[in-house]
């Protein structure tokens, strides 16, 4: 019969706590997790053009990126409106290296103080795996009321008393429109008219049209924007008696663009004592 010897049992118990101790060794490395990425969320903003807007004059609303971190060039974007108490999707588009916004029209028919409601919403796919999902902010939107209802001119007349009968008169005609319009031409008469000594000290913004004893013509062209005032502005001298009640200064002037007559101004009255 074999026996065992304590030198033995000793190796044999040693050798069974090593296979053990590297048995559970390889089985905790096999089950731990592999490194955690942090996603990035995008951070997100509205932005509107005009702001403020203005009752019945389009609008363009852009939800893009802020730049305050890191810009995925895949994903969507989505902009969202508050109607009627719900938000609904209103445009999306698919962000790539060259497109970083999503954009909507739309014409505002109320006016007030955070009139609309806006935000921006990110979606990741497409491989934007180091992207998380996240929208902005609500933007709101303030709207005026039109400033006219239809292309307006008004005029303005002041006179400096050069004494011996000679005034100077700086006459202004303030054009404003309801909408842009570009390629306004406005002209007339720079004077009544007569023999009056009449003398053109500064045509200011206006250009010189035709000139024929008193009865010089100017004219302005340019561009308007809505609801933006230009002043069209020019002085002259000419002999002058008070007391006087609305006598004729200019003559009559109107503004066109593409050949269609926007509005017109008679001449100005003066009257002094």
């Amino acid at each position: 019969m074999k026996s065992f010897t304590l030198s033995g049992v000793a190796a044999f118990v040693l050798i069974v706590l090593l296979y053990s101790c590297e048995k559970d060794a390889t089985t905790t490395l096999a089950n731990r997790a592999g490194p955690i990425s942090a996603k990035t969320d995008p951070t997100l903003k509205v932005t509107f053009n005009p702001d403020p807007a203005t009752v019945n004059q389009p609008v363009t609303v852009t939800g893009t990126f802020d730049g305050a971190t890191a810009i995925p060039d895949c994903g969507k974007l989505q902009l969202f409106q508050k109607v009627d108490g719900a938000w609904v999707n209103v445009a999306q588009a698919d962000i790539s290296a060259s497109v970083h916004e999503v954009t909507y029209n739309f014409t505002p028919t109320t006016a007030g103080d955070n009139a609309y409601e806006f935000y921006v919403h990110y979606v990741p796919s497409g491989g934007c795996n180091d992207f998380g999902e996240n929208k902005s902010d609500s933007y709101f939107l303030d709207v005026q009321t039109q400033c006219v209802s239809v292309f307006t001119i008004t005029p303005s007349i002041s006179a400096e008393n050069w004494n011996n009968g000679l005034y100077e008169f700086t006459i202004t005609y303030t054009l404003t429109s309801p909408v842009d319009v570009t390629g306004i031409k406005f002209q007339g008469g720079a004077t009544a008219g007569g023999s009056y000594g009449f003398q053109l000290t500064d045509i200011g913004n206006t250009v010189m049209v035709n000139q024929n004893l008193n009865n010089d013509v100017l004219k302005w062209e340019g561009n308007l924007t809505a609801c933006t005032p230009q002043e069209v502005h020019f002085k002259f001298t000419r002999q002058f008696s008070c007391p006087a009640t609305n006598e004729l200064i200019t003559g009559a002037w109107s503004a066109s663009a593409g050949g269609t007559v926007l509005g017109s101004v008679d001449p100005i009255p003066y009257s002094c004592q």
